[in-house]
């Protein structure tokens, strides 16, 4: 019986064409959409994590809580003793770096040492010269480069490609860091700018500069001090697996401050936070969530709503079927189960060519990206110039679901109107007809 109500749906086509064009259309619709939104905010929280926070982060609370001013003086010491504590109170997949976030005054001189200009900058500095770096794997340096190469001596620095150009900065030239040192003190250091970098993203370009952190630790006095250590999870790690990790650190670092490093300070207090907790990435997660939640509820509504009307002027021209089939004893009940049955027919047909439309599309917003830098040039948000869509599975899931669902709904609450018609109408219709 299936397959005759297979081949009859695909040979009427006033009964499969038009249901069928909306399901697929409706179909790629979601598919698109999800993947676009899915590919612009989790490219977000991936840029954030690399440039800034981390998946995870352990960091002295006097610090995070004036982190705006970078405090140095806040500093988590006992580098080494920190290394070996979190790979052995963390999960292998957890991979720790650490860095130094400070702030200071970049001065650039003329050919007679005068300042030509100068402006402040946020100054991030981590692991550039180990052969087998994490950092410059992670961040994409050696794509991102513009020009030059990586610092491979001391006191070499890699600076935004649009700063470089708002100084007058060229490879080979000079600068000067003014910034305050661990102990309070001011220092003044001169560094080599050896690469300009792309970050991909305009606020970072125009403000940041990179150096390494054996350089960062020798400038402003920190021997075996770091600000942040920074976890990162592989990206098929969900975000309530991070709030698990955080609270397992957390926990533990309670039993280690009962016996602290000899180098800390009395009033040192670290915490391990997740993203979720920094730059109100939580609320805008739940936020996104419910966006795109509306997204797929709001299109599988409206093809629900086109279904059933489709449906019902579909069973107004078969009214005499109804009446014939019911004529001959068929139930009420086996006559709408077979029309939910080609309403299944329906929507997995068109689910699949709407998947095909749909995910095309996204892999090509995927593989090519679009450029939005203008756009986000002034937002503030770590969001790359070029925005690109994410295919993944759930993605397909959000899509297919709804359609099925939409093409049964919509053909179920369409043939409820049989039941509001007498057998003898319906077999005198057939009749008429």
């Amino acid at each position: 019986m299936i397959v005759f109500l297979f081949r009859g749906i695909l040979r009427d086509k006033s009964r499969f064409l038009f249901p069928f064009s909306v399901v697929s259309i409706g179909v790629a619709l979601v598919v698109a959409l999800v993947g676009f939104m899915e590919g612009v905010f989790m490219g977000m929280i991936d840029m954030t994590a690399k440039l800034n926070t981390g998946h995870l982060r352990l960091v002295n609370k006097p610090f995070y809580d004036e982190e705006h001013l970078y405090p140095l003086d806040r500093a988590l010491a006992a580098q080494k003793e920190t290394s070996i504590w979190l790979k052995n109170n963390s999960t292998s997949n957890i991979e720790w770096s650490p860095r130094i976030r400070w702030g200071a005054l970049i001065d650039v001189p003329d050919t007679n040492g005068n300042t030509r200009s100068q402006t402040p900058v946020v100054g991030m500095a981590l692991d550039l010269k180990s052969k087998n770096s994490s950092e410059i794997r992670r961040l994409k340096l050696k794509k991102s480069l513009i020009k030059g190469q990586l610092p491979q001596k001391s006191n070499e620095m890699l600076m935004g490609n649009s700063l470089a150009q708002n100084l007058d900065v060229t490879l080979g030239q000079s600068v000067t860091i003014i910034g305050q040192s661990f102990d309070g003190g001011l220092v003044a250091d001169n560094y080599l700018v050896v690469g300009l970098i792309r970050f991909g993203v305009t606020a970072m370009d125009k403000k940041m500069v990179l150096i390494d952190l054996a350089d960062a630790q020798s400038t402003f006095y920190m021997e075996n001090m770091v600000t942040d250590w920074l976890g990162y999870l592989p990206s098929s790690f969900s975000f309530d697996h991070y709030i698990k990790a955080k609270k397992s650190i957390n926990f533990n670092l309670n039993t280690w401050m009962k016996n602290p490093p000899n180098d800390w300070a009395k009033d040192d207090q670290p915490i391990a936070i997740s993203i979720l907790d920094q730059q109100n990435m939580g609320s805008m997660v739940k936020t996104f969530t419910v966006i795109k939640s509306s997204v797929v509820g709001i299109f599988t509504f409206l093809m629900i709503l086109v279904l059933w009307n489709a449906g019902v002027l579909s069973g107004i021209h078969r009214y005499g079927e109804m009446g014939l089939r019911l004529a001959f004893g068929e139930p009420h009940w086996k006559l709408i189960f077979t029309l939910g049955i080609e309403g299944l027919f329906i929507g997995i047909l068109g689910s699949i060519f709407g998947c095909f439309f749909g995910g095309s599309f996204a892999w090509y917003l995927q593989e090519v990206g679009l450029n939005m830098g203008d756009t986000f040039a002034k937002s503030g948000l770590m969001i790359n110039d070029v925005v690109r869509a994410r295919l993944t599975v759930d993605g397909f899931i959000q899509g297919i679901l709804p359609g099925i669902f939409a093409s049964v709904a919509g053909t179920l609450v369409a043939s409820f109107a049989i039941f509001k018609r007498s057998e003898e109408n319906l077999f005198r219709e057939l009749e008429a007809g």
